[in-house]
This record gives structure tokens, C-alpha cells and sequence, in this order.
């Protein structure tokens, strides 16, 4: 079993006056991973706090995927406003999403324990999470 993919983070921002281009904010970072392991969890969530968990997922293979040295979170939410994911117990951790935006992080090789924050609306997240072997 092996595993083909990359993450790519790219920000272009041109400040402008009129016609004339100012200045352009620019950030890119693209990393690509040939080994580990990946699993996606979509839900919908509802206007309570959501927990999610991470047990008895299944690769393309059908085996029991176990993260450990998790290094890659990726997390998207469908509605307008934004809507937090925390990581239960740490203070530092927090992501927002909003219109399916893509929101990346790194992890601390531990497995998160993840909780959507109580929101106004309902909505689908989608959380994709990579390991190392």
C-alpha cells in the first residue's frame, strides 16, 4: 500500500490603485508525500458542537488505518460563515473555515481530538488528515 499526494498552499494578493498594480503579496508552499497514511472524515454538523473522532477508518485496501505521527490537517466547512475546529485541550489550536475553503495545518505527531464549535447553521465538513509511516 503506498500513498501519492501533495499539499499546496498558494496566496497572490495584488494591491492596487486604479490601474496601476502597487505591490504583489506573494506565498507559496507546495509538499509532496509518497508514503504514510490519509484519511478523509465528512460529516454534516449541526448548530451544537460537533465531535469527531477517527477510529475504524479504512485505506483503498479495506485495512484498518491506525495514525501514528500524525503531521498534515487539512479541514474545509460549506457555510458562508465561518465555523472553528479546535483540537479538544489545546488552546493554540484552532482553524476556520468558510464556502469550502481550505484551512491546512501541522500537527504534533499526536492524535488530535477534534470538536466543531457550536455554530448558528448547519453545514458539511470535510477533514482529510496525513500521517507518517
Amino acid at each position: 500500500m503506498s500513498i501519492e499526494g501533495r499539499i499546496t498552499v498558494d496566496a497572490l494578493l495584488l494591491d492596487r490603485s486604479g490601474t496601476a498594480r502597487l505591490k504583489v503579496l506573494s506565498m507559496e508552499s507546495s509538499t509532496e508525500y509518497a508514503s504514510g497514511q490519509a484519511i478523509r472524515v465528512s460529516g454534516v454538523a449541526g448548530t451544537s458542537a460537533t465531535a469527531i473522532t477517527f477510529a475504524s477508518y479504512r485505506n483503498s485496501a479495506g485495512d484498518i488505518v491506525s495514525l501514528v505521527n500524525t503531521r498534515k490537517l487539512a479541514y474545509a466547512w460549506s457555510g458562508p460563515t465561518p465555523r472553528k475546529l479546535d483540537e479538544v485541550g489545546i488552546e493554540d489550536f484552532r482553524l476556520m473555515s468558510k464556502n469550502n475553503e481550505v484551512a491546512v495545518t501541522n500537527l504534533d505527531g499526536t492524535q488530535p481530538v477534534l470538536e466543531l464549535q457550536l455554530h448558528e447553521t448547519t453545514g458539511v465538513y470535510s477533514i482529510i488528515i496525513w500521517a507518517d509511516d
